[in-house]
C-alpha cells in the first residue's frame, strides 16, 4: 500500500458547507486542511438555488431551526465583508426585504397570525392590505388580497458565495481536490485512521462529513446509518425588461426573486428521494405558471434556463450537526435542505468550535446526530 497522505482535518464534501468550514478553519489558523469533492465544488445543491437568506418558516416561529437561521443571518454582513477582503469576490449580498403573498382568506389569516413572532425579529414587519401592496409592488397581480412585509430578508449569489469560501480556504493554505471520491474508511476502535479514495489513503486527526445528500451513504459505511437523502429542488431563470419587482415574493414554498443582474429566479420544487439533477417538464411548468400568476408581466419574459439541485434532507427536517456516534474524531454537518446557503455561516462557526473543543455558542441538542439512534 502506498504511504498515506497526512492532514489535520479531512472534509469529505465540497459543497457550500464543506467550503465554508474549510474557510473558517484556515481563518482560525488551522494547517493541513483538506477538502475532497467527488464532482465539482458546489455543483450539487447551491448551483440551483437563488441565494435567498430567508429564515426557515419565514421567521414566524421560535423553533430551533428558525433560531439557527436568525443567528446565521446576523453573522452574514461581517462574513461577506471578510470574504471580499480575503478573496476580492463580491457575493452580491443585498438587502431586498420580502413579501409573503396571500391569495385567499385562509392564507391571509395564517400570515396575520404569524405577526407577533415576526415582530420580535423586526418591529417593522407588518401586514399590507390590497391597496398598500399595489402601491409598494405595482407589478404584482391585483388578485392578491395582501401580503406580510418582512424587511429582514437578504440575498446573495450562491455559486459566487461557494467560490468565495473555496478561494478563501485555498488562499489560507487548504487543499481542495475536485473529482476525488471517498470509497472507504479504516478505523481502529473509536477512531477513524484513514480515508480511502480511488487513488490512495489519507490519514487525519479529524474527519468531517459534509457530503450533502450522500452523507448518509458514507455514515452507513462507518456503521452509523443516518436518514439523509436528496431533496430535488428545481429553479428557472428568466430575463424580463419590465419586471420591476424590488422585494422577494413568496407564496407557500415558491418564490420569485429579481437578482442584481436583472434576471429573475423562480423556485423551487421539492421532490424527495430523487438522485437525479435533471429538470422536469412538470417542474418547469409549475414554476413558470407561478411566475406568470404572481407577476403577469413575466408572460413576456425570456426563458434562460432550468436547473435542478440535490439538497440534503434529514428525516425530521433539521440539520445534523455534531460528533458521529461511536467515533472520537468523526463529525458530520448535513441535512440543511433548502437552507444550506443561509446556514453555511453559522454551521462553519459551530463545527469549527466543536473541532477545537470549545463550548457551542448556540444549543446544538436538536441537531445532534445521536437523535436518530435507538
Amino acid at each position: 500500500m502506498a504511504v498515506p497522505e497526512l492532514a489535520s482535518v479531512v472534509i469529505v464534501g465540497g459543497g457550500i458547507i464543506g467550503c465554508a468550514l474549510a474557510a473558517e478553519l484556515v481563518r482560525r489558523g488551522w494547517r493541513d486542511v483538506r477538502v475532497l469533492e467527488r464532482v465539482t465544488i458546489g455543483g450539487q445543491a447551491s448551483i440551483a438555488y437563488a441565494g435567498l437568506l430567508s429564515i426557515p418558516g419565514s421567521g414566524a416561529t421560535s423553533d430551533p431551526l428558525s433560531e439557527l437561521g436568525a443567528a446565521s443571518l446576523a453573522r452574514f454582513p461581517a462574513v461577506v465583508a471578510d470574504l471580499r477582503e480575503r478573496t476580492g469576490i463580491d457575493v452580491e449580498f443585498r438587502h431586498t426585504g420580502a413579501l409573503l403573498l396571500a391569495l385567499t382568506l385562509d392564507e391571509e389569516e395564517a400570515l396575520r397570525a404569524a405577526l407577533p413572532v415576526l415582530r420580535t425579529r423586526d418591529a417593522a414587519c407588518c401586514w399590507l392590505d390590497h391597496h398598500e401592496l399595489r402601491q409598494l409592488e405595482p407589478a404584482v397581480s391585483p388578485l392578491f388580497r395582501g401580503a406580510l412585509l418582512l424587511p429582514f430578508e437578504h440575498q446573495v449569489l450562491s455559486p459566487r458565495l461557494v467560490e468565495a469560501f473555496a478561494r478563501a480556504a485555498a488562499l489560507g493554505g487548504a487543499r481542495i481536490d475536485e473529482g476525488v471520491e471517498v470509497v472507504g474508511f479504516e478505523r481502529s476502535g473509536e477512531r477513524l485512521t484513514a480515508v480511502q479514495t480511488r487513488t490512495g489513503y489519507l490519514t487525519a486527526d479529524q474527519v468531517v462529513i459534509t457530503a450533502g445528500a450522500w452523507s448518509g451513504q458514507l455514515t452507513a459505511q462507518l456503521g452509523v446509518p443516518l436518514p439523509v437523502g436528496p431533496l430535488r429542488g428545481q429553479l428557472v431563470r428568466l430575463h424580463a425588461w419590465d419586471a420591476r419587482v424590488r422585494h422577494t415574493l413568496y407564496r407557500g414554498d415558491l418564490y420569485l426573486a429579481v437578482k442584481a443582474d436583472g434576471t429573475v429566479a423562480v423556485g423551487s420544487t421539492e421532490e424527495l428521494a430523487v438522485y437525479d439533477r435533471r429538470p422536469t417538464l412538470a417542474g418547469v411548468q409549475q414554476l413558470t405558471t407561478f411566475a406568470q400568476e404572481t407577476v403577469p408581466a413575466l408572460n413576456r419574459a425570456v426563458f434562460l434556463e432550468a436547473l435542478a439541485g440535490l439538497r440534503p434532507w434529514s428525516a425530521d427536517g433539521l440539520p445534523i450537526l455534531g460528533r458521529l456516534p461511536h467515533y472520537q474524531n468523526v463529525w458530520i454537518a448535513t441535512g440543511h435542505a433548502r437552507n444550506g446557503v443561509l446556514l453555511s455561516v453559522v454551521t462553519a462557526e459551530l463545527m469549527a468550535d466543536l473541532l477545537e473543543g470549545k463550548a457551542s455558542a448556540l444549543p446544538l441538542e436538536p441537531f445532534d446526530p445521536s437523535r436518530f439512534l435507538s
